[in-house]
């Protein structure tokens, strides 16, 4: 394996951020031209394209866009020339050239923790200069590899001041994004890293953060998965925001594997079982398309 995790990884997994060094940053598949064939071939229907404005105190919401009719090499033209941040999810089932790394990067982390890992998805990020990825969390837990370009990251505490349980609870039933409300004042407690191509790191489940890029294109491999800690945790919440909602209770995430967190989980794996499957439909509808004849590249759709 050619991911290198600190030798205390098994010790402190889940509870402290840990860094690891990689060589993916010197694949010529994150090139220009390796990038271009990627975005050519992934699935359009299937890529996230998103453009922020400027981060503030308070609720951020970003937009929502699409690129249906544009080529791979347009693509990467507009993320160089713009203001937009692509996610291509599930990047190591659809793109074939993608899973050795994702399997490396995967059996490297259960190796060094310990930890077996399943829901394994690795998106692959291509995002413009400066852009600003707001204040957000993510449920599942999240490595984060750096392979072109440098951003900052900073990471604040998984607890109830910086991400309020009921706004946890909706991104679990996906009634929001993973966007939340921000204040200037986290950032005194917030631990601050440079990413350079090469660089990894992973953090504690629910630990909200936010991204800036420097003035240059970034390209980042997010490695999103669920030890069993972390999926009890998460159906946990998901049974919290039903008794916030149906008992009026106000129930807390306290991530750790007890009785109750265990007592939830099975009430959520019961509960979900018994729903009747909706189509998944995402909170914010597309409301731009890339376009490299308009400022920063987005072109609104009602424009």
């Amino acid at each position: 394996m050619t991911v290198y995790w600190p030798d205390n990884a098994k010790q402190t997994f889940g509870t402290e951020i840990l860094r690891a060094d990689h060589p993916f940053d010197e694949s010529n598949l994150f090139s220009d031209d390796g990038l271009a064939d990627l975005l050519a071939r992934y699935p359009r229907q299937s890529l996230d394209i998103w453009t922020f404005g400027e981060n503030r105190e308070g609720e951020n919401p970003a937009l929502r866009g699409c690129a249906p009719r544009m080529s791979g090499k347009d693509i990467v033209d507009a993320v160089k020339n713009g203001h937009v941040w692509l996610n291509l999810r599930r990047a190591n089932l659809e793109l074939p050239e993608l899973k050795p790394i994702a399997d490396d990067i995967f059996g490297s982390l259960e190796a060094a923790t310990g930890r077996r890992t399943v829901k394994q998805d690795m998106g692959l990020l291509i995002s413009s200069p400066r852009v600003h990825v707001h204040y957000h969390l993510d449920i599942p837990m999240v490595a984060l590899f750096q392979l072109r370009g440098r951003k900052r990251l900073w990471l604040y505490p998984a607890e109830p001041e910086f991400a309020p349980p009921e706004y946890i609870e909706q991104i679990v039933h996906m009634t929001r994004e993973e966007d939340l409300p921000y204040r200037n004042a986290f950032d005194d407690q917030a631990r601050v890293f440079d990413l350079k191509p090469g660089m990894g790191l992973t953090w504690p489940q629910l630990a909200p953060h936010r991204v800036q890029n420097e003035n240059c294109l970034n390209v980042s491999l997010s490695c999103e998965f669920m030890t069993t800690a972390s999926l009890i945790n998460a159906n946990a919440i998901y049974t919290n925001a039903f008794l916030r909602q149906n008992l009026h209770l106000s129930p807390r995430i306290t991530n750790a594997i007890g009785p109750a967190a265990l007592g939830k989980a099975a009430f959520a794996r019961v509960h979900k079982r018994m729903q009747p499957r909706a189509p998944k439909t995402a909170p914010t509808p597309v409301t731009f398309e890339l376009d490299t004849s308009v400022e920063n590249c987005v072109k609104l759709l009602w424009a």
